[in-house]
């Protein structure tokens, strides 16, 4: 695990382009206006992934400062205190990710655009609603079924990995327990210290973990998360999304279709 290499990882900053600018509003928001959702909330993950990166980082650091004291546990705790938030924000980007999904898929207009419609879809998505919409374009031979298939066939491969699978079952960990049990950090009893015939009844207790393994999971979770993110933004949206330029004619007539959709 290179900690200086995630510290220089730059290629994910690309993400916070797909943020619309006035520029994207006058060239697609009549005609495709859910990219503009989408991306929209592209710049959501890109901060959630942001912050998660951040946390693995700050679980790494040499001095905490005022944070803890220098003893080990007290660095111990503020390693694991860190690795526990990048889980959680780690996981917090694959919702966000379907959000993005989304807000691709759901009928869309410029009206629906302007009138924020699509910040009140999103309480409707969920994973299974995503793959059924999507299923839906396709059983409809409409147009956009290639795209469709695509996207179901990226959700799909992402959740199955055994790697994305270890993540989720860490978030639910945190948000059933409210921590994961890490080895060197307070007790955890599996069973009693009294033999009864020779054997000693179990207790209740939590799956324990190094905290060497919490980081390598989110290691290689922080790089297949951003290649199924930009698969994701590859199939959503068209080449000429991130140029930045129109001409006055055409950013005058969509200023005016604008300006009447307001209405």
């Amino acid at each position: 695990m290179n900690f200086e290499e995630l510290r220089m990882d730059e290629s994910f900053h690309k993400w916070k382009d797909y943020a619309p600018k006035e520029v994207q509003y006058l060239k697609f928001a009549e005609s495709e206006p859910s990219v503009i959702a989408a991306g929209h909330k592209i710049e959501d993950v890109y901060f959630a992934f942001s912050y998660a990166r951040a946390s693995l980082l700050y679980s790494h650091v040499d001095d905490f400062g005022e944070l803890v004291g220098k003893d080990s546990n007290s660095r111990l705790y503020a390693r694991t205190h860190f690795l526990n938030n990048a889980v959680l924000e780690y996981a917090l980007c694959l919702d966000l990710s379907w959000q993005v999904i989304w807000a691709y898929v759901q009928p869309a207009s410029l009206e629906y655009l302007l009138k924020q419609e699509f910040s009140k879809m999103s309480k409707e998505c969920t994973r299974d609603n995503i793959i059924n919409q999507l299923k839906c374009i396709i059983s409809q031979h409409s147009v956009g079924v290639a795209k469709a298939q695509r996207l179901i066939d990226v959700v799909c491969e992402f959740d199955k990995s055994e790697n994305t699978l270890h993540l989720r079952r860490l978030y639910n960990m945190l948000k059933h327990q409210g921590t994961i049990h890490y080895e060197g950090l307070g007790s955890n009893p599996v069973e009693m210290m009294v033999a009864v015939q020779g054997k000693c009844p179990p207790m209740l207790h939590r799956m324990s973990y190094k905290p060497e393994e919490i980081e390598e999971m989110l290691f290689k979770y922080h790089d297949t998360f951003k290649s199924y993110m930009d698969t994701i933004i590859e199939v959503i949206f068209p080449s000429e999304y991130l140029v930045n330029e129109i001409s006055p004619s055409e950013a005058l007539a969509s200023l005016i279709n604008i300006r009447q959709a307001m209405d």
